[in-house]
């Protein structure tokens, strides 16, 4: 999953109005942006594996420091905790900020465990691995991640209000954006068969959504 991730930053910030929408979008692919850096290190592995499902040639055997549940729960909780100091936990509004940003932590792992094969694990490397596989069938991959941004959009939108139009069109924008190049990336562009390549892509893409984010955070209130 990728714009997928979104809707989770999106919902947590109509939520949490406290929290900033650009973390939050740091905080949903947190485990992604280590996970790709980590494979070209060979702490994790990956292969490219042309079809190897209709989504993507992803062949993800052993991540388990980013992927597996009680991995993702780990990062969770030292954001949260990161977030707290920070903040300073006497602050106002600091723990339910930390709160959103560990969720925005973990909610990765569910949202991957939708469309990934059976590849992630509960803990370690070990047995059971699980996927419900939606990546063999990318109409459905791209149908379930666009209702996940767009039902996330509507709540983001009932609970926020804008200052001014850039508030009022950009989010909704943003998400049309956002899905065009998920569109492109799953039916149009070609899959990048190097691991270097696609991890300055994927870097890249995160990066640059997030300053979106960053940019669009104050634009609603």
């Amino acid at each position: 999953m990728f714009v997928g991730h979104y809707a989770a930053a999106i919902a947590l910030k109509g939520k949490e109005k406290r929290a900033n929408l650009g973390w939050l979008f740091v905080a949903v692919q947190w485990v992604d942006i280590l996970f790709f850096p980590l494979v070209l290190l060979g702490v994790e592995k990956m292969r490219l594996v042309p079809g190897y499902t209709a989504v993507n040639s992803y062949e993800l055997y052993y991540y388990p420091y980013t992927h597996s549940l009680v991995g993702s729960l780990v990062w969770g909780l030292l954001v949260y905790w990161l977030v707290l100091a920070w903040r300073g936990r006497h602050k106002p509004g600091s723990r339910a900020v930390a709160l959103a940003m560990g969720l925005a932590v973990v909610s990765h792992w569910f949202a991957d465990l939708l469309v990934h094969t059976p590849d992630l694990p509960l803990w370690g490397d070990h047995p059971p691995k699980l996927g419900l596989g939606l990546w063999h069938n990318a109409p459905l991959t791209f149908a379930l991640e666009a209702l996940l941004v767009i039902a996330a959009l509507v709540y983001y939108l009932k609970q926020t209000k804008a200052v001014d139009k850039t508030g009022r069109y950009g989010m909704p924008v943003f998400v049309l954006f956002m899905l065009l190049i998920n569109y492109l990336n799953m039916f149009v562009l070609p899959q990048s068969e190097n691991l270097v390549e696609l991890t300055i892509t994927a870097e890249v893409a995160y990066g640059l959504f997030a300053a979106i984010a960053f940019w669009l955070d104050k634009k609603r209130t």
